[in-house]
């Protein structure tokens, strides 16, 4: 017998109807380098914690992370890719520093491609992967307290906040706080079921 299942394509978790989440590849670094300068990206970058956040960086800054994230053996590393452009979106990050069971996410898109829906792609693609695909039980986030386009999009997509780093980071002349936000298994089960019932 003949099993047909064996012919059939396998789908990808990092493909979704509009981008794809695939490696970064060195073809990829002028438009990092770009959208990565951009002034509205400036302190939310989720880049190396040894480059500065708000300062403008150098082709060969750009060109270093890039090496450093090809080389990453502790977290994985997505260039955000339109499908039917081929166009870099933005990056994100699974980071399983902490805890195998707990691991972060970070999501950036490139401001000249936000509002379209981008962010929110990613991270239902990035949520399935981990609580589909692998045994974590908690995802987090974390954010700077000013950054309230962040805290809000965790929070509309069931993130809770969980807790702060107080004074973690200096900027306009002020100290500021780092935001944790997590979510749970049986929340992202619990809204599956709820989104797959009004569908």
């Amino acid at each position: 017998m003949v099993n047909l299942n064996a012919h059939m394509p396998v789908a990808s978790p990092f493909i979704g109807s509009n981008l794809e989440l695939r490696a970064f590849e060195p073809d990829d670094i002028t438009a990092l380098h770009d959208y990565l300068n951009h002034p509205v990206l400036a302190g939310r970058r989720y880049i190396p914690w040894d480059a500065w956040n708000e300062i403008p960086l150098s082709r060969k800054r750009t060109e270093d992370i890039y090496h450093e994230w090809a080389e990453d053996n502790r977290r994985a590393h997505f260039a955000l890719v339109h499908r039917q452009t081929l166009k870099l979106v933005g990056h994100a990050e699974l980071d399983w520093g902490w805890d195998p069971l707990s691991p972060s996410v970070s999501i950036v898109v490139a401001p000249s491609e936000q509002r379209k829906g981008h962010g929110s792609e990613v991270l239902r693609l990035l949520l399935a992967y981990l609580f589909e695909h692998t045994r974590a039980h908690n995802v987090s986030g974390w954010m700077a307290d000013w950054n309230q386009p962040a805290r809000a999009f965790a929070l509309r997509h069931g993130f809770q906040e969980a807790g702060a780093m107080r004074r973690t980071g200096f900027r306009l002349g002020k100290f500021f706080d780092t935001i944790a936000a997590d979510l749970l298994r049986p929340e992202w089960e619990a809204s599956r079921r709820s989104s797959t019932r009004a569908a």
